[in-house]
């Protein structure tokens, strides 16, 4: 049904022909920004690193990613997982290969601003409310969370 996630590099081939497929798709854009106020532009920067799960047919099925900010945290970003794929964790599959291969592997804090959905998966990798809060201009509650 998918593949195990992979933790690509923005640069690469897959990277861009992944990213480009998305960015294609409009009604999967317009889906992003009205479930996670998400845009596939915040994947197509220099240095960031980005794990996708993939279906067979290698359609990004969900996704997280994390990239070095000049103050050397990682900030982590863009975690969306496609409407038709939800209730199969493969967020939570994107998730763990981004925590294995960056998280761990950089042992830099991290910085996080997240809607409900995803944080107890977080909390239960080391993340914490910091107390910052808000409601953003389309009305999602979102917090920041730092590990």
């Amino acid at each position: 049904m998918y593949a195990e996630p992979e933790t690509l590099r923005h640069g690469g081939q897959l990277y861009a022909d992944l990213l480009a497929e998305i960015t294609a798709d409009h009604d999967l854009v317009a889906a992003m920004w009205a479930d996670a106020e998400s845009r596939p532009a915040e994947l197509d920067i220099p240095g960031t690193f980005w794990s996708v799960t993939l279906t067979e047919d290698g359609t990004p099925a969900a996704w997280c990613a994390a990239r070095i900010t000049d103050g050397g945290a990682l900030r982590c970003h863009s975690n969306y997982e496609r409407r038709e794929w939800r209730g199969r964790g493969l967020y939570e599959d994107a998730y763990h290969a981004r925590h294995r291969d960056v998280m761990l592997s950089y042992k830099l804090p991290g910085v996080t601003y997240l809607f409900a959905q995803p944080i107890a998966l977080h909390e239960r990798h080391g993340w914490y409310r910091t107390g910052l809060t808000g409601v953003s201009a389309d009305r999602h509650r979102w917090w920041e969370l730092r590990r």
